[in-house]
């Protein structure tokens, strides 16, 4: 099973992927497009955001991790440096797959071929080999907390550790440097009709010797040898058939042999370099809040379903503003059996930039990441929903029955879709239509909601709706009236 440095159980937890609707509604992506240039790199991280994590132990997992990665400032270069060339030795061993299934599905192996093949699959499992041993070389120089590091190091320690480790490294190297001149040795079995039974390769052997009596002595040497231990007799691949044969069969063993090992070990290490990169940017986001002399921090769970956050920053202001001064935080809070809050003011009060805050606050979390605020106490979602009512640049100025309808699809399908334990983020719902159907269909909306377990927060200028809940809504709600900053 490959080992993984975001998930503790190697696999990711079976939360439901948020909409990328929700990453433009909240300006994650572009957050961190100021954040991170390389286009790749800012999906792959994002693809982890919006499958945010709902299990403690899991969002822990990663936050331990970027804690020892801020507290050893050369680690991530060292450990993604060696991903990379690692990956590259990956695609060179498929390369060489690729080679040897060609050659054995046509019959078109030759002796040189199956040779090449062999000496490309052998100096790739050395390598491979020592990049495990690289990692582990990285590793235990410093200090590890996070048990996401601490099992990477093991997991190699487990593969270097053995004596079998350099004996398979030796081996190795018997097969890098094949010569043309070189000749193979077989062992054979023979029936009782002198027909060849079994056969093996048992060793290589390459003479180089230019003098000739030199090579008259090492011949000799050689056969007397031979003689004393088991028959032996050597056959020229040019004159006998069999010898270019039994060779092609034994190398073509021996490559799937090392093709085998290496597939193991690129398949224990394949997901590394992918997550390294989640963490590359995560600290691309830390350095830059520290940078603009933001706080960071990375929240604790409730244990009564309660939030309190101090002093939280909107993240897209904060990289697309050049003066963070600019910024004003917010508090947030929502109370132990608070199904929802209503954030009510008049437009161009910073009611969006509040929802959008709120909303990055708890997806940066969810998936491991330390937040923009002085302090936070939060709880954990299973599903995330927005709505944010399309401004007219998707509709042509009074085509308001065109934007209620799509309204109400996108909550019909919100309804139909989540569950217990969500969150769903409301802004400007059905702006368009008369305020006294507006506050009437959002009311119902929100009943729902509320006797679903289903959180909420409602951004909103219809007054009526304001007044309706302050009548007394049969539901506790948390109002704020306050300018919030822009």
């Amino acid at each position: 099973m490959p080992i993984s440095i975001l998930y503790p159980n190697r696999v990711a937890s079976q939360t439901k992927q948020i909409s990328p609707k929700m990453l433009y509604h909240l300006s994650i992506d572009r957050s961190f497009a100021y954040i991170c240039a390389d286009v790749k790199k800012r999906e792959r991280f994002l693809a982890v955001i919006s499958a945010s994590a709902n299990d403690e132990k899991e969002i822990v997992y990663r936050q331990n991790i970027l804690k020892d990665l801020q507290k050893n400032a050369s680690l991530l270069e060292q450990l993604s440096a060696l991903s990379s060339r690692f990956e590259e030795l990956r695609l060179s061993q498929r390369n060489a797959d690729k080679d040897e299934y060609r050659l054995n599905t046509t019959n078109t192996a030759s002796l040189i071929a199956s040779k090449n093949i062999l000496q490309a699959q052998a100096l790739c499992l050395k390598r491979a080999l020592l990049f495990v041993k690289a990692y582990g070389d990285i590793l235990s120089k410093y200090e590890l907390e996070s048990q996401g590091l601490i099992d990477l190091y093991n997991v190699c320690r487990d593969i270097y550790g053995p004596p079998e480790f350099l004996k398979l490294i030796a081996f190795c190297s018997k097969y890098e440097n094949f010569s043309a001149n070189g000749f193979l040795d077989f062992k054979f079995s023979l029936n009782d009709q002198g027909r060849i039974q079994e056969y093996e390769l048992i060793d290589h052997r390459y003479i180089h010797i230019t003098d000739q009596e030199l090579q008259k002595k090492g011949f000799s040497l050689f056969k007397k040898v031979e003689e004393t231990n088991n028959p032996c007799a050597r056959v020229n691949s040019s004159k006998d058939g069999i010898f270019e044969s039994l060779a092609i069969s034994a190398l073509s063993e021996l490559s799937e042999l090392f093709g085998n090992i290496n597939e193991q070990i690129f398949s224990k290490f394949s997901a590394i370099g992918r997550e390294l990169e989640f963490y590359d940017v995560a600290m691309r986001y830390i350095n830059a809040l520290t940078e603009k002399k933001i706080p960071v921090c990375y929240p604790v769970f409730s244990t009564d379903n309660s939030i309190k956050v101090k002093n939280l920053y909107d993240l897209y202001l904060l990289m697309s503003k050049p003066n963070p001064a600019d910024v004003t935080p917010n508090d947030f809070e929502l109370a132990k059996g608070c199904p929802g809050l209503l954030v009510f003011g008049d437009s161009g009060s910073g009611k969006t930039v509040y929802l959008r805050s709120v909303g990055t606050m708890q997806l940066l979390a969810q998936a491991g990441l330390p937040i923009p605020c002085e302090s936070a106490k939060i709880t954990l979602f299973a599903q995330f929903a927005t709505q944010f009512s399309e401004s007219e640049k998707e509709f042509y100025e009074g085509n308001d029955a065109g934007r209620f309808e799509q309204e109400v699809r996108e909550l019909a399908t919100i309804v139909d879709t989540l569950a217990e334990g969500a969150l769903v983020l409301l802004n400007e719902t059905f702006q368009s239509t008369a305020y006294s159907e507006g506050a009437e269909a959002i009311l119902t909306l929100l009943e729902h909601f509320s006797t679903s377990n289903i959180r909420w927060i409602l951004v909103t200028h219809i007054q009526q709706l304001a007044i309706s809940l302050d009548m007394g809504h049969k539901y506790k709600l948390l109002t704020f009236k306050t300018h919030f900053s822009p």
